[in-house]
């Protein structure tokens, strides 16, 4: 039942590529009869990185669901990326912007999934700002900067928060900033589509008719900012999933309760299409002088698929260049999970061996799909950030992740059982 990987097929390159190609396309957009009123400015930044796992055997540990899924101890691909950003001004009210990201995808990623930004912003004044193209989401406190690691005190962001959220929006959204008393407001609404999933395994599904909000408020080293969205989750319907939607299909209509009910309610959850999903985030950041802070909570729910609480809060303490800092992250699911049909001995003096046996594998099959899907784990860090040049900083990093019964959507090759796992990390951070 489930989907099977196709051969891996190399992003670096291809992001390397969408990146120069991006910054050729920005340029090119330039308009030659008002030379004084243009510009282009080509800016970047990066991470080296180099992270140690210590995981039950067959799990692979992933920072987002867009990597690879590999079980192996020693990961160098999970954290380092490039980016390529070029920013073209045409005349005084409107500007070009384009950022390519090289970094390790899955198998099922697109080509044009290494263009993070594409996109044309117009400034009728100083309030507002009106942006159409493939833009960040903006719903969340890192939604302009979650792969620029330079720009936050740890190795990544809080996974259990960020790891399955989209980076970008092929829409458009409108914003207006203002200034009341000392605090500076803003507020920006946004709408358009994106793909989710992971792309490891499958095609991405596709979040559909998004429409969100956002309002925030900044004064005194403090930033609070909410967030509401709503979108419909659409998901591709290949041949192995109809196959199995079928099967279920003629076992549901078995006159068998102890058979067709479990079998119709996994053809109700694995066939669910077209699901209603509703996004509420609130967070809080504050950078001072010495204290710099971060705390974030997202209520996802999206049923049948998914009803999930996530939070997560991150603390930092600046001693001259170094910065110890410690977090924690935590998700949990409404949803609760499957348990695998007991159909084997029940359909065997009716379907014979064989076929039982297959009926059960089914059963087995799509479970682990649907389980594999939710997300429940929690995690502490503690780390060291060393800003030992105005554009790069050494960070190291420790993390131990608790994962809870069929919760291990973040990790692959997790069957079930609950574990622990223990990730450390070393990296750079540089910009340009």
């Amino acid at each position: 039942m489930p989907l099977m990987r196709s051969g891996h097929r190399s992003s670096w390159t291809r992001g390397l590529l969408a990146s120069l190609a991006a910054c050729a396309g920005a340029a090119a957009a330039q308009e030659p009869e008002r030379p004084a009123m243009t510009g282009l400015r080509i800016s970047g930044f990066g991470t080296l990185a180099v992270s140690e796992v210590q995981a039950p055997a067959t799990w692979g540990f992933r920072r987002e669901l867009t990597q690879p899924a590999r079980p192996a101890r020693w990961r160098w691909d999970a954290d380092t990326r490039l980016g390529v950003q070029a920013n073209v001004s045409v005349g005084p009210s409107l500007e070009l912007v384009a950022q390519g990201i090289a970094k390790r995808r899955g198998a099922f990623a697109g080509d044009a999934d290494a263009l993070e930004w594409a996109y044309a912003s117009y400034r009728p004044d100083a309030e507002w700002t009106l942006r159409a193209g493939r833009v960040n989401v903006d719903t969340f406190l890192m939604a302009d900067y979650r792969n620029v690691g330079f720009g936050f005190l740890s190795i990544r962001p809080p996974v259990e928060f960020y790891a399955r959220l989209p980076t970008t929006l092929d829409g458009g959204d409108v914003a207006r900033s203002w200034l009341a008393g000392d605090a500076q407001w803003r507020a920006k609404l946004l709408a358009g589509a994106t793909r989710i999933g992971d792309v490891d395994f499958s095609e991405a599904g596709r979040l559909n008719s998004v429409l969100g909000g956002m309002v925030s408020r900044e004064q005194g080293g403090w930033l609070l900012r909410a967030s509401i969205a709503r979108a419909r989750i659409d998901f591709r319907q290949d041949d192995a999933r109809r196959s199995a939607l079928a099967a279920l299909g003629q076992l549901a209509a078995l006159p068998l309760p102890a058979v067709a009910a479990p079998a119709q309610q996994l053809r109700e959850r694995l066939g669910a299409n077209g699901i209603q999903a509703r996004f509420t985030e609130v967070g809080l950041r504050y950078e001072g002088s010495a204290w710099q802070g971060s705390a974030e909570f997202v209520h996802v729910s999206a049923p049948p698929l998914t009803v999930e609480r996530t939070f997560y809060a991150m603390l930092g303490y600046r001693l001259a260049d170094w910065t110890p800092f410690v977090g924690h992250g935590r998700s949990r699911n409404a949803v609760a999970a499957l348990d695998v049909p007991a159909w084997q001995q029940v359909l065997t003096p009716v379907l014979g061996a064989a076929a039982a046996a297959e009926a059960q594998g089914l059963g087995k099959a799509v479970v682990a799909v649907l389980n594999g899907g939710r997300l429940v784990q929690s995690s502490w860090s503690v780390g060291l950030r060393w800003d030992f040049h105005a554009q790069a900083a050494l960070k190291l990093q420790w993390d131990r992740v608790s994962v809870a019964p069929g919760g291990g959507a973040l990790w692959a090759g997790v069957a079930g059982p609950p574990g622990r796992a223990r990730v450390a990390t070393a990296a750079v951070d540089f910009i340009f």
